[in-house]
């Protein structure tokens, strides 16, 4: 039995950019940080060649069938297209869960794609890279599946930690961010998570990416503004400087919202003003938009304000902490008593 850990994200500045339609071109650039909530594969070898997969989060379930008939249906889609990506044909039993709800914007499909990419190759006895890793999980989700996506996740998963995370044609560069860790302290203090409903809208992204294809004003510039905001961010974090990290959040809210008309909402924006009025500085919707979660900064001493604020629409805080790994497995026993 072998189970697999790897955690979820959150992207501060630059999404949208890691768009191989955009980067390709401009280059892309992001800053995100592993948090502690996770995705969870537990993998048990059967002594046929059938395969079995349980998904809570999906409350999916398929009885023992051989990877060639199973047919993908939602929520094991993701495992059956990774193990016949990696040509995996043997008998195995999975088990998937995740401390999120799907589309809640934390990268936890990816974040459970490098997860299984990192159990298939321990099963296999094989070694993978961190850049294979994150590589191979976002060409089985973009390419094979073909979900409409950046590349982002599949990297801040696999590698793990507080990043800047530039994107080229040829060439992804992964550079941990330097953070003093009195200003790490204080922006994992300062900010704040609210779950306001997983996005419903799932074409969101499909029009972005054809927005950035035809070469729309609007998205394009809208993404250029997004990147220079992830550099200033950057530097801002650098200096410890998290009052300009708060407003930095709050412009790139509103430029993220000209991707598309779907990525906020009355609701949404509703939450997003009262929150600022509360004395929250700055925030954004993490992921595509159209719900999730909603990311504030906002300084210790008015954060009950917002809660209170908060709770009157029935949205609850979702505690987090940053992490520093990326995905690992946590646990491993070895098969008819040989490694």
């Amino acid at each position: 039995m072998l189970l697999g850990l790897s955690p979820t994200r959150i992207s501060f500045g630059g999404g949208g950019t890691d768009m191989p339609e955009y980067y390709e071109k401009f280059g892309g650039m992001v800053v995100s940080s592993t948090i502690n909530h996770f995705s969870y594969v537990i993998a048990n070898k059967r002594k046929d060649n059938k395969l079995q997969i349980f998904s809570s989060d999906f409350e999916t379930h398929n009885a023992p069938t051989k990877l060639d008939d199973i047919t993908s249906t939602s929520g094991i889609e993701l495992p059956v297209g990774i193990l016949k990506f990696l040509k995996y044909k043997k008998g195995l039993n999975l088990i998937l869960s995740s401390d999120v709800p799907p589309k809640s914007g934390l990268g936890s499909s990816s974040s459970l794609s490098v997860n299984l990419v990192n159990v298939i190759h321990h099963l296999n006895n094989k070694k993978i890279s961190k850049s294979e890793l994150a590589e191979t999980s976002h060409n089985v989700e973009r390419n094979y599946l073909k979900w409409p996506m950046g590349k982002q996740d599949e990297y801040i998963a696999a590698f793990g930690g507080f990043n800047k995370i530039e994107f080229s044609k040829n060439k992804v560069q992964v550079s941990p961010v330097k953070i003093k860790q009195k200003t790490l302290k204080e922006l994992d203090d300062n900010l704040m998570l609210f779950f306001i409903g997983s996005r419903t809208n799932s074409s969101i992204l499909i029009n972005q990416i054809n927005d950035i294809k035809d070469r729309e004003p609007r998205v394009l510039n809208s993404l250029d503004k997004v990147k220079d905001l992830a550099f200033k961010l950057y530097d801002n974090i650098k200096k410890s400087d998290l009052t300009g990290f708060g407003d930095i959040l709050n412009e790139n809210w509103k430029f993220k919202k000209n991707f598309s008309k779907s990525v906020s909402n009355n609701k949404i924006d509703k939450l997003y003003n009262l929150a600022i009025k509360s004395g929250a500085i700055g925030g954004k919707l993490t992921g595509a938009g159209g719900g999730g979660h909603l990311l504030l900064y906002c300084e210790k001493s008015k954060q009950s304000k917002v809660v209170e604020k908060m709770n009157q629409f029935k949205i609850k805080e979702v505690k987090f902490s940053f992490y520093t790994d990326g995905a690992k497995i946590v646990n491993m026993y070895d098969y008819g008593g040989t490694k």
